[in-house]
């Protein structure tokens, strides 16, 4: 992490909204702050300390319910649309426009969202869901394909190997065999603090995008690499220790 230099600094000694700060993205046209509560959906410049738009997720609209218990698990700004996207936790997608404040629902899972990342080119949007399943959507939110978080095969990038290259084939010795044991005894399950929820991170280029999940047989965590068809590609080995940030790089 030697190669990360600091371009710009802003400091904020207080954000005006109600609620908690859940997601955040960054309005790429104007430098302002996109951010979801419990509560609402705020636009803020930072440079000003103003909020600049805002419009209630509680109440009439329904998005979330008013105790504050719902929650916002995606956020991401959309330049072309003049528009945020929010999911909740509850099942809604959300357009908020930034011209008119209003609030439109574009679609909903009855099972709930985990979390929403669109593609560097906004030309597609994955959502993982309660039922440990990723959509895929184009960005008019058209499906293009559903396919389980889970899946028991390696993907298409599946390595092909003979002879020694396999583990099955391979000499161990007695010592050998019985620490290949111990060490598939040892699988260790996420940490206690994980939320358990899935993590997508997309690729630069947008061709690939990988979603790190609770296995539900080890309990530990997996990381499965798809690409923009919703094919598996690779899944990794089993990591101990493995946690839940993810960025690709």
């Amino acid at each position: 992490m030697r190669n990360l230099k600091l371009l710009k600094s802003l400091q904020s000694s207080e954000l005006q909204i109600l609620g908690s700060p859940l997601c955040l993205s960054v309005r790429s046209d104007t430098g302002s702050l996109l951010v979801a509560s419990q509560f609402c959906i705020s636009e803020y410049d930072p440079r000003t300390g103003q909020v600049v738009s805002e419009a209630s997720l509680t109440g009439l609209t329904g998005f979330l319910p008013e105790d504050g218990s719902g929650g916002v698990v995606g956020l991401q700004d959309l330049a072309e649309l003049e528009s945020a996207c929010l999911a909740t936790a509850g099942g809604d997608v959300v357009l908020f426009n930034f011209n008119t404040c209003q609030l439109e629902c574009v679609g909903s899972v009855d099972s709930g969202l985990t979390s929403m990342t669109w593609s560097p080119d906004e030309e597609l949007v994955v959502l993982t869901t309660g039922q440990e399943t990723i959509i895929m959507m184009t960005k008019e939110f058209e499906p293009i394909t559903e396919v389980g978080i889970h899946q028991d095969d390696f993907g298409e990038g599946k390595f092909i190997t003979v002879g020694w290259g396999k583990k099955e084939t391979q000499f161990h010795g007695s010592e050998g065999k019985e620490a290949a044991k111990k060490k598939i005894q040892e699988v260790q399950p996420a940490a206690d603090w994980d939320d358990r929820r899935p993590r997508v991170t997309w690729r630069g280029d947008g061709q690939l995008f990988a979603v790190s999940a609770v296995c539900k047989q080890s309990g530990n965590r997996k990381v499965r690499v798809w690409n923009r068809e919703g094919v598996l590609q690779a899944t990794s080995e089993t990591v101990n220790g493995l946690e839940a940030p993810l960025c690709w790089k």
